[in-house]
Order: C-alpha cells, then structure tokens, then sequence
C-alpha cells in the first residue's frame, strides 16, 4: 500500500459510492474498484460491502478510515519537515497540472517574482495526480491543480470550473448544435490532449460512464494542434473552454458538452503557509 491508496479509501468512505469517489480522485470507477479489491487482499479483510445503493463499510473499514486519517496526517508532517530541512534555500516552488499553464499569464509571473525580491521562483509542470502529490509530500509550496485535494491538512480556493467542449468543423453534422451529450461522440473519431493532461482522463471517464470507450484517433501534447487536426477535417477535437472565442476560426464551433466532467481548477496549499507572505501574493496574482 502506498499514501494514494489511503486516501482512496478515505474518498470511499466519506462519500459511500465508488462512483461519487472516482470522479472525485479522477480515476475510472473499474479502476477505483481493483484498488479496493487489492488492498482488501493485501490486508485479508473486507472493508466495505458493496451493494445497490452504495458502499457499506464494515467494522475494519471504519477502524481502517480512523487510522487512515491519523497516519496520513503525521506522514504528510514527516515529509515537509524533512523537505524544509532538504532546502533551506530561498526558493518558492510553485505546481501545475499540466494544461493549466493557461491560467498563468507571463505577465502576471513576472511580477509575482519581482515582489519575491530574493526569492527564487520554480514552476514546474507535470500530470495533475503527480502535482497533487508533490504538494501533499511537502515539495511544493503551492499548486494549481485540476479537481480538489484528498486531505484535511490543505487550504483549497477554486479558480474556475470550465465545460469539456467538442470541437467541431464547419462541415460536419453536430457544427450547428448549441451543445451535446457524451452519447453523441460515440461514432465519431477524436482528437484531444494525451494522458498527461486531466482532459484525457475526463474525457475517458465520461465515455465510460456512457457505457463505451472513445474512439481516440490522435493524441497530442498542444491544444492548438487540435484546432489544426480539426480544420484539416481529421476527426472531432476535445478542449476545455477556456479560449478566447474570438481567436478560434468561425469554420470551427466549441460545443459545450453538457454531461461530461467539468476542469474544475483549484488552487491549494498547507493549511501551515496560510499567513506565507508569498502564498498571499501568488493568491493575489491569481485574482
């Protein structure tokens, strides 16, 4: 077992419902139930009972939450002290799933590092569960992440909730339509962000939850190539709508997808740097 696996089973047990709990940790639901199913092998008890109408923990998964938390909390202590031991230099690190380098304005940047004065400031990228669990292990002192974080010890602001969007040309029969469902791709084939961006694994969780797996023709690391691959008539693009309208060409339509899970954007860090002068200027750059 390892500290995602704990706060798995905490998701689990706060909300009764592996379906509620996957979307939440941004992992299918089939997925969430094999870790169930291995921790409760690798522990030789049953920590829920799984029917109709939920989860239902039993008497070891209500003493396993218990602890969970207690255990979670002195790991994620163990692990910052140790890293402010590590560095001790004046360096701000600052997380971001990847994609969301869109809501960080250059311009903005450079001024929040200009009020660190003799503070170094480190972005760094990565997939969102990664960034996420830099930030619980203490190597970062901020992050901007996709969905909220598993854990009592943070302070968590949501930035934006954006809608998954097809991207749709001129020439194709849904070009007209004023918003979709995840039923409506079902045929179609796709275009969008690979796996290290959360869209990726939105877009296959909403597909599953639809009772099919999407027909992905073409993964790429820049959202912009969707928009070419689109124009070039290819297949239909997936983005988060957080564009400017008025820069994407008028023989391509953003269709909003109405049940597909939202980009939900939050920004999070140690409830312990709440008063951080930097914490507060990086939140004010932010507004």
């Amino acid at each position: 077992m390892d500290i995602k696996d704990f706060h798995a089973i905490i998701e689990c047990y706060e909300t009764r419902s592996i379906n509620k709990a996957a979307k939440t940790l941004y992992i299918t639901p089939q997925g969430l139930g094999k870790l169930l199913d291995r921790v409760e092998h690798e522990l030789q008890v049953k920590l829920f009972e799984r029917t109709k109408q939920g989860l239902i923990p039993t008497e070891s998964g209500t003493f396993f939450y218990e602890k969970s938390l207690g255990i979670i909390s002195k790991a994620h202590e163990l692990e910052a002290g140790l890293e402010v031991i590590k560095n001790k230099s004046n360096v701000f690190k600052v997380g971001y799933s990847c994609g969301l380098i869109r809501m960080l304005p250059l311009v903005k940047v450079e001024q929040f590092q200009e009020k660190l004065s003799n503070t170094k400031l480190v972005l760094e990228e990565g997939p969102n569960d990664e960034i996420k669990d830099a930030l619980i292990r203490g190597k970062l002192d901020i992050a901007l992440v996709i969905g909220r974080i598993a854990g009592s010890d943070f302070v968590e602001e949501e930035l934006a909730s954006k809608t998954m969007c097809a991207v749709v040309p001129k020439n194709h029969p849904l070009y007209s339509r004023s918003s979709i469902k995840i039923a409506d791709l079902k045929d179609e084939q796709l275009i969008c962000l690979n796996e290290k961006y959360q869209s990726y694994r939105n877009l296959v969780s909403s597909c599953e939850r639809e009772g099919f797996y999407p027909n992905i023709r073409i993964k790429t690391m820049e959202a912009s190539m969707i928009y070419e691959f689109v124009a070039e008539g290819l297949g239909i693009g997936i983005d988060v709508d957080i564009h400017n309208k008025k820069s994407i060409s008028s023989d391509i339509n953003l269709i909003p997808i109405e049940d597909a899970i939202n980009w939900n954007v939050y920004v999070a860090y140690e409830k312990t740097k709440a008063g951080d002068v930097h914490v507060k200027a990086f939140l004010d750059m932010l507004r």
